[in-house]
């Protein structure tokens, strides 16, 4: 069994749209929306994962892209988007980084062969403004896998500018350092299972799917079983049917690629200091750089490590959610950096809410806005509470009614019907609104609607804002099928009770 060890309070409150890619964005920007910061996203027809977005108090506002905010200059990211620069700048502090050299886009082919000669093998190469590993062949063993590798990365890939430089043996490790701490580091293996003695390998992908399917960074990013996987199996002398030992861990595919299967295993405890303050030095020597995600390769044996990469705008989502090993609360440190103000603010334990993010993407989408405000977390004296009504409240707008009532008196949660002929409502505010509503549902009803029977249930998992009538079978933190954004109509009157503030509308669409 892989063990997990998430944060409670980011578990239950990573809405579907925001799964996946969009994780990394929407954690920084809650946990600031949940210490009182006033949030807003920005429409510059950006993917949904790099969505712009500010937090402001009454003092001053911060803007963000993912995981990197303004504090990072436009002089930072130019020397961090260029890959030989950064290695000038490590090299000038003192921070391991692997000998090699950058080709401009004039230089022949065998200019560059005969330096990768004098360095000689195993080498990478790799282009000088690439992001996401896009580009980058590693470990080649000789002239000709050299010739071929740099026929792809500048003829077959396009980029003009490469960079060349030894091979460092070690383990891949992503990093991420805010300030002087490094606050979360991962390793990568490719897809595998661990048996239990019992299972076949397809019963435990299977198993594993399940599992990857409730991660919200790993959302759809199942193990797929296809022709590598199979031959992968074969040769170990494995197939689909086989049952490995109980603890027998086995791999299915050789690249550790998340989309493909892989896993992201929490490591940050067993990075030694001396690892540690590579990393943090590596961030320091890049002139105005406080937090960043690093990308290293340790040598555990010899307890070195050498830096391959500077990522100002790191996804977190590994850190976050790894497959195995414990969470990271690095949005918290983020926060902490640039609003320190908020550090009381910070409650994990309390009663928790996050906010819509289906009807803002929708918004962008279709051109209606500019600027989406999120209306503030509610505040004060709050209770949360389920109720399971029973009687003839089915096909006769009990849900309407009920939704209704939570308008009036500013509530948020759902309602929804169940399959069992019941209706789920669960509420969440000002404990006197809280207490009112609780009277309505059990001596009032809609025209049609009789009520027989309201059982109260506790209720403590995170609410979003608003107030939903969910579809049967509906998560709460999933895509309602009565919510869909349809006109700009709609945005301007808002996702009640919830009233969309500071919402600018274009006449036009927002030109693609």
């Amino acid at each position: 069994m892989k063990i997990k060890n998430w944060l409670s309070h980011l578990e239950t409150s990573i809405p579907e749209e925001a799964k996946g890619y969009t994780v990394s964005m929407y954690s920084i920007a809650l946990e600031g929306w949940r210490r009182g910061l006033t949030l807003k996203f920005i429409n510059e027809n950006r993917r949904k994962s790099e969505l712009r977005y500010s937090l402001a108090s009454q003092e001053r506002e911060h803007r963000f892209v993912v995981s990197r905010g303004d504090f990072t200059s436009l002089s930072t990211l130019k020397i961090c988007r260029d890959k030989h620069t950064t290695k000038e700048y490590l090299l000038k502090a003192g921070v391991p980084t692997p000998e090699g050299r950058v080709f401009k886009k004039e230089v022949p082919d065998e200019e560059i062969l005969s330096y990768a000669r004098s360095l000689d093998f195993p080498l990478v190469i790799k282009p000088s403004d690439g992001t996401g590993g896009a580009g980058v062949i590693a470990n080649i063993k000789n002239e000709t896998e050299f010739k071929n590798a740099l026929s792809y990365v500048k003829y077959d890939l396009g980029f003009s500018e490469v960079i060349v430089e030894k091979f460092f043996k070690g383990i891949d490790h992503r990093v991420y350092v805010v300030g002087d701490k490094v606050m979360g580091a991962i390793i990568r293996i490719p897809a595998n299972v661990v048996g239990d003695g019992k299972s076949t390998i397809q019963q435990l992908i299977k198993i594993n799917n399940s599992e990857r399917d409730k991660n919200p960074a790993l959302f759809r990013r199942l193990i797929k079983i296809d022709k590598e996987l199979l031959d992968m199996l074969a040769e170990k002398d494995y197939k689909l049917d086989s049952i490995p030992k109980e603890g027998e861990r086995v791999f299915l595919k050789s690249k550790a690629n998340i989309s493909s299967g892989g896993d992201s295993v929490d490591v940050t405890d067993e990075l030694t200091d001396e690892i540690k303050n590579i990393t943090i030095q590596a961030v320091a020597a890049i002139p105005g750089l406080k937090h960043s995600g690093v990308d290293i390769i340790v040598d555990k044996e010899n307890n070195t490590a050498t830096i391959i990469e500077i990522n100002t705008q790191a996804s977190i989502n590994s850190h976050l959610f790894p497959m195995e090993g414990v969470s990271r609360d690095i949005p918290k440190e983020i926060i902490d950096l640039y609003f320190p103000e908020t550090k009381a603010n910070y409650n994990k334990d309390g009663q928790l809410y996050y906010f819509d993010f289906q009807h803002m993407f929708e918004a962008f989408q279709n051109g209606y806005a500019e600027e989406y405000t999120i209306p503030p977390m509610p505040t004060g004296n709050i209770t949360t509470t389920r109720f399971i009504v029973e009687g003839k409240i089915q096909n006769v707008a009990y849900e309407v009614w009920v939704r209704n009532q939570a308008k009036k008196l500013k509530l948020h949660g759902y309602v929804k019907n169940l399959l069992n002929g019941t209706t789920s409502i669960v509420v969440s505010g000002n404990t006197e609104n809280i207490d009112e509503f609780r009277k309505k549902i059990n001596s009032a009803a809609s025209k049609r609607a009789v009520v027989s029977n309201v059982k109260e249930l506790s209720r403590t998992s995170p609410v979003k804002i608003g107030f939903e009538i969910l579809a049967q079978g509906t998560k709460n933190n999933e895509k309602s099928s009565k919510t869909s954004l349809q006109t700009g109509q709609t945005l301007q009157e808002g996702y009640f009770p919830v009233k969309i503030d500071d919402v600018r509308i274009r006449r036009k669409r927002v030109s693609k």
